[in-house]
């Protein structure tokens, strides 16, 4: 199997997300396995948010290093532009809350939304 991380279309949300993906702006990357969509990640921008998102397919576990380092590189780049960085945790998934931790967020309360915010 081969892998390719691509710029993030509206073609590739749309795909992944029907109708729902023809939505706010979203600046991300495309994962792509055997040339067949297997990841969508980015931040989505929406009323003043900066919301980061992360969606795979089984076909893209294999490849979990190259997914830390893209999500990396992109949180870093938008940690410079803004101020605070949201996301939420699926539950569904057991390892979210360790990897949304060790990319910076910290959870709210309830564990389910997490954020990064500069310190001042």
């Amino acid at each position: 199997m081969s892998h390719e991380i691509v710029p993030l279309t509206r073609e590739h949300l749309t795909q992944w997300y029907g109708e729902q993906g023809n939505g706010p702006t979203v600046r991300g990357f495309a994962g792509l396995v055997d040339g067949k969509l297997a990841a969508v990640a980015g931040l989505w921008f929406s009323g003043g948010n900066v919301i980061a998102f992360c969606s795979l397919k089984d076909e893209a576990r294999p490849y979990r290093h190259a997914i830390h380092r893209t999500a990396l590189a992109l949180l870093n780049d938008a940690k410079a532009r803004h101020k605070r960085i949201i996301a939420m945790r699926d539950k569904d998934e057991k390892t979210s809350a360790k990897w949304l931790s060790r990319l910076g967020f910290k959870p709210d309360d309830d564990g389910d939304m997490w954020a990064w915010q500069t310190s001042d």
